[in-house]
């Protein structure tokens, strides 16, 4: 009987070192191609993100400065404090209900749109100028009342309190509707940007406030703030604001200007 023999055919050690050298350098090229886009799709994504957050804190700052009582924003270090306003008006000053100042006034009436009280007890300002003339600052109360009219829009407000000073009525005549007052403070060993609400008023500027606090951005790097303040006569000012963030070794720093009209 015969016997039939099979060759086993396999890879010799030399020929798997030859593919896994092969394998290798195909590995080793491709990579050269591939990694450098990949690392800079994920630096780009990194510095999208961070500049979606600083942009998205900047804009809240300039609308809330947008709608601020005129000449409200001060500075204080890296905090920047300002007073919102929900609502405004002309008032009456020689038909109807004229607002008397001088003397108490229990009431007056709002010439043309009516005026927006968000709460029963709304505080109201007049002819604000801030802390250069102490009678016209709003920080002091010195030129803010309480309104005992509900709220809601308002064409005669119940008014309270001691008689307006008698520099206070000047045109435009307009009566502000106020709330509590805002900070916005970075704080870059917590590497945060952070909203302040809800603490009240007061003469000298809190750093830091106290109240509520909601955080607007994280990875702080540096930030500043700087406001020109102009004369009085002049009505018009300008809020530079600079925020740094950096995460992922990615860095990116945005400006932003507010203008702010301070006619009062």
């Amino acid at each position: 009987m015969r016997r039939s023999h099979h060759t086993e055919a396999g890879f010799t050690l030399i020929e798997a070192v030859m593919v896994i050298a092969v394998t290798g350098i195909v590995l080793a090229m491709v990579a050269l191609f591939i990694a450098p886009a990949t690392s800079a799709y994920f630096s780009s994504a990194a510095r999208a993100q961070l500049s979606d957050e600083a942009d998205t804190a900047l804009r809240r700052i300039a609308r809330d400065l947008a709608a601020a009582l005129p000449n409200s924003a001060r500075i204080s270090g890296r905090s920047l404090e300002l007073i919102p306003v929900s609502g405004a008006a002309r008032y009456a000053v020689a038909s109807g209900d004229p607002l008397l100042f001088g003397t108490p006034d229990a009431s007056f009436d709002i010439v043309g749109p009516a005026l927006k009280l968000s709460t029963s007890g709304q505080r109201l300002a007049w002819y604000n100028l801030g802390p250069a003339v102490p009678d016209a600052d709003a920080y002091t109360q010195a030129n803010v009342r309480v309104a005992s009219t509900a709220a809601g829009n308002a064409t005669s407000v119940a008014l309270s309190g001691a008689a307006l000073p008698n520099a206070l009525q000047a045109p435009p005549y307009r009566v502000y509707a106020i709330e509590s007052p805002v900070s916005y403070r970075c704080d870059l060993a917590a590497g945060t940007l952070t909203r302040y609400s809800g603490y009240g008023f007061a003469a000298t500027q809190p750093d830091p406030p106290g109240g509520s606090a909601a955080v607007l951005a994280r990875h702080v790097k540096s930030c500043s703030f700087s406001y020109d303040t102009p004369p009085i006569s002049v009505r018009y000012a300008l809020v530079t604001m600079r925020l740094e963030l950096s995460a992922n070794n990615e860095t990116v720093a945005l400006y932003h200007t507010v203008h702010l009209d301070n006619l009062p």
